[in-house]
């Protein structure tokens, strides 16, 4: 089967291939299944990991079953979250969860290119160890807090071909991950120090990170991002890529 073609609209069955390799190469802790809905957790770190999502299989909620997704999240001192994209197989939950009391949040885009013989031939990405890595996304991002033991339990998770990459190598300022699973190559966690961005180090991390995904032989790379991170949309498609979805969160109001 062909590559599908980014310029044209999204079907079904390709949004489902690009979820599913996006939920691997992010994975969750564990995972419970509700009416075809996949329950993720994570304790709490990213709501892609701690989220209600659907896939092809999923079923129409009735209350009944939106209790239940409920009680499994308060079950585990977490928020009830659905992650709902456009489009998608359940356009009608929406309008139900804000009827709940769900607050929608983090309106955001999954991007998308292909990539070629062109994005090969460049230097290798700068890779370390999972927990180097993680040291170095700290110190770039700020990030920091108990939350991050989660984080690095997640990433050593990860059961695909990845590539953790800094830049430069000798000492990292831009930090990012590129995972591939069944021919999508997914970037992650892209971070640049605030003193070292509109240097060229993050477009300089990227293509490293496309070049690596395309001798990988993955087909596509693919991202997520903010829609209101205008900074990193003009990065991004600056690299040549453009919307294939759009989503955003439904959060249930304590």
């Amino acid at each position: 089967m062909a590559p599908p073609d980014p310029a044209a609209p999204i079907d079904l069955p390709t949004w489902a291939a690009l979820e599913a390799a996006a939920w691997a190469a992010w994975p969750a802790l564990s995972e419970a299944d509700h009416a075809g809905w996949r329950l993720r957790t994570a304790q709490g770190y990213t709501k892609r990991a701690n989220s209600a999502n659907a896939d092809l299989s999923a079923q129409a909620l009735a209350a009944h079953d939106l209790d239940a997704i409920e009680a499994h999240y308060a079950g585990q001192g977490l928020p009830a979250i659905f992650r709902l994209t456009e489009p998608g197989p359940q356009p009608a939950l929406d309008a139900t969860l804000a009827q709940r009391g769900y607050r929608r949040v983090d309106p955001s885009l999954v991007l998308w290119r292909p990539l070629g013989p062109a994005d090969s031939g460049g230097p290798a990405p700068a890779t370390r160890p999972w927990a180097d890595w993680l040291a170095a996304f700290q110190s770039v991002s700020g990030k920091l807090g108990p939350g991050q033991a989660t984080h690095l339990a997640m990433l050593q998770s990860i059961t695909d071909a990845c590539a953790p990459t800094v830049w430069p190598a000798h000492d990292p300022r831009s930090v990012g991950l590129a995972v591939r699973h069944q021919g999508w190559a997914g970037l992650f966690d892209v971070a640049t120090a605030p003193d070292a961005r509109r240097q060229g180090l993050a477009r300089a991390l990227c293509q490293q990170l496309l070049g690596w995904a395309a001798a990988q032989g993955a087909h596509h790379a693919y991202l997520q991002v903010v829609e209101a991170n205008t900074a990193a949309r003009t990065l991004y498609a600056q690299l040549g890529f453009v919307t294939a979805y759009r989503y955003w969160y439904r959060v249930k109001a304590s």
